[in-house]
């Protein structure tokens, strides 16, 4: 993969290290340091700082202290410590899981992920002196995604996470990458708020709108963006899954999970051994609509017994047919997001099946109840 497409842009990396507020640091490091924006704009701030680079491939930069080698390697092997850590890591698959086993340790040491972004998290955070900072760049997916409640939680009852801001689509170009700034101390939080943001294009300038306080009771047990998704989810009769392919197994109760990209896309079963308890099922009637990778989009009219589903599908409740009819003969045709693993969100959905014609008295999903009535 070309992560050269992925940099952080000069304007926001410099409202990010502008957004903390620490005392001027001697040193700074990035452990995957890429265009070295994110040095550049500490730099900026604080002109007699130290830069630290340190990056799989060779950079060049007459201004920073540069190591080539692999970030995770770098964090577990260097003793030393900083009081501002940056980073916009990859987003990957890791090759090899636990490759780095030092990083595994203390509060991490049960933790397992496939992710490298979960990784270089990691890392990051073991470079942290007490009272440290670490601004780091994920994808949505860190904050949104079920399967990343556990780190969250990890995290959130570790550290103090400060702030999270939500980035523009288009941080990274066209690609439509959705991705968050997250702003960490390395302190207990003492139950105090964590600040949740949005970083938005205003004319010629950024600006930081929409700010939330989110209490930490939240925090400390993964649900970072609670108020986002909230209980008009439920009454609009709109369920994401619950139940994570690290749950699956090779008996148990059965259970629908994506399924590759077909012109008659339907879901696949799959097993675990969960709880039946508190999932989320689909019934006869119901719309299932994949929400990621390749077939991410794709939905169908599921016709069979009742059956929890994964935390890949979305389930839609529509017992008088009107959701079926409007979009039956139409396909999801708005982007795309994530860089490794495609993905949409329930917000994606909604908006492309907004902008579908409509006729006189058809339901709409809307924030306010399972539908209203158009004149």
């Amino acid at each position: 993969m070309d992560y050269s497409k992925f940099y952080t842009p000069p304007q926001i990396a410099t409202l990010l290290v502008n957004r903390i507020s620490i005392s001027p640091p001697k040193e700074v490091v990035d452990i995957c340091c890429g265009s070295c924006n994110l040095l550049h704009a500490a730099k900026k701030r604080w002109n007699s700082v130290e830069l630290i680079g340190v990056d799989i491939d060779q950079q060049h930069f007459s201004d920073i202290n540069f190591k080539q080698m692999d970030g995770r390697k770098y964090a577990t092997e260097n003793p030393k410590k900083y009081s501002l850590v940056l980073a916009n890591p990859p987003f990957d698959f890791v090759e090899n899981p636990r490759e780095f086993p030092l990083l595994f340790q203390d509060v991490f040491s049960n933790y397992n992920t496939k992710r490298l972004e979960n990784e270089m998290l990691i890392a990051n955070l073991n470079l942290l002196h007490e009272n440290g900072t670490l601004v780091i760049i994920l994808p949505s997916t860190f904050v949104e995604a079920t399967t990343n409640t556990i780190i969250r939680g990890i995290v959130g009852k570790n550290y103090y996470v400060r702030e999270i801001i939500k980035l523009p689509s288009d941080t990274f170009g066209s690609t439509n990458i959705n991705s968050y700034a997250l702003i960490i101390n390395n302190s207990l939080p003492e139950n105090a708020p964590t600040l949740y943001s949005r970083l938005e294009l205003n004319g010629e300038h950024f600006a930081f709108v929409d700010e939330y306080t989110m209490p930490y009771s939240d925090i400390s047990v993964g649900k970072w963006c609670s108020h986002i998704f909230t209980d008009s989810i439920d009454s609009l009769d709109i369920r994401r899954g619950n139940i994570s392919s690290q749950m699956f197994s090779d008996k148990g109760i059965a259970v629908l999970h994506t399924a590759k990209k077909s012109s008659n896309w339907i879901p696949s079963q799959r097993y675990c051994t969960v709880d039946s308890k508190n999932l989320v099922y689909a019934e006869r009637g119901d719309i299932l609509v994949s929400r990621i990778g390749k077939s991410a989009g794709q939905w169908c009219l599921y016709q069979g017994e009742r059956i929890p589903i994964s935390d890949c599908l979305f389930r839609i409740k529509d017992p008088s047919g009107q959701i079926f009819d409007k979009i039956k003969g139409h396909t999801y045709s708005l982007p795309q997001k994530g860089v490794a693993t495609r993905y949409i969100t329930v917000a994606d959905f909604k908006s492309w099946y907004s902008s579908l014609p409509h006729s006189q008295n058809e339901t709409v999903l809307t924030d306010q109840g399972k539908g209203k009535l158009l004149a």
